[in-house]
Parts: structure tokens; sequence; C-alpha cells
């Protein structure tokens, strides 16, 4: 349902005063972490929202289950994922064997063949 609004929208993410912006994707700008709360680096203004939206929900399910995958700000998510339910937190993050990569290599490549065959 759309109700009609004469008000005026701004969309602080595309202010051109870096002091308005309040999110930003995950891998586009340095933050700086100070007790689990990132501000971005020049006026240490706190990031309300960050988004994850260069990485798959599987290497973020990857993540959740102990993996080692390399995201950026891994450990502010996994903070935030697990705030609530820290004894679910991975405690260690493990490499996946060699098998596991290789299979997902293999399975990676088949599904590119299916499409391409498609």
């Amino acid at each position: 349902m759309t109700w009609k609004s004469n008000l005026g929208l701004f969309n602080f993410t595309l202010s051109p005063n870096g002091q308005d912006r309040t999110g930003n994707c995950a891998n586009s700008d340095p933050f700086v972490n100070i007790d689990n709360v990132l501000y971005n680096q020049d006026e240490l203004k706190p990031i309300h929202r960050i988004h994850y939206m260069n990485y798959s929900a599987s290497d973020l399910a990857r993540l959740c289950q102990g993996e080692d995958v390399k995201i950026c700000y891994r450990d502010e998510f996994l903070y935030y994922r697990f705030l609530k339910e820290p004894q679910k937190r991975p405690q260690q993050l493990k490499q996946p064997s060699i098998v596991t990569k290789i299979n997902r290599l293999i399975q990676k490549a088949v599904n590119k063949l299916q499409i391409a065959l498609t």
C-alpha cells in the first residue's frame, strides 16, 4: 500500500556532505572500530548501516558456521549477528579443507556449464 504525501525525501547516503552519510558498503570506505561500533575514518561519525551486498549469502552463512571467509569487518558482522546469542558465535574460524575447496570449484564449473547449455 502506498500513501500519497507532499513531504520531500532526502537520501542521506547521497549527500555531498560527508557528515550526513550514515551507512555504506562494507568494502568501499575504510572504517574505524571503537567498541564494536564502526565510524567513518574522516569525521568519526557512527555508521548506522553497513551493506554486505558484494558478498553472497552462502559466504555469510559459512562465516556464521565458523569457516574463515574473507569478508571485510567480519568480526563486527559476527558480533552483531550473534549479539543476542553469543554462545552460538564460532569461537575460532577455520580454513575449509582442500577437498571442500575442490568440490566448490567443481560445482561452480558445473553450474556455469549448465547455464551455458540452456
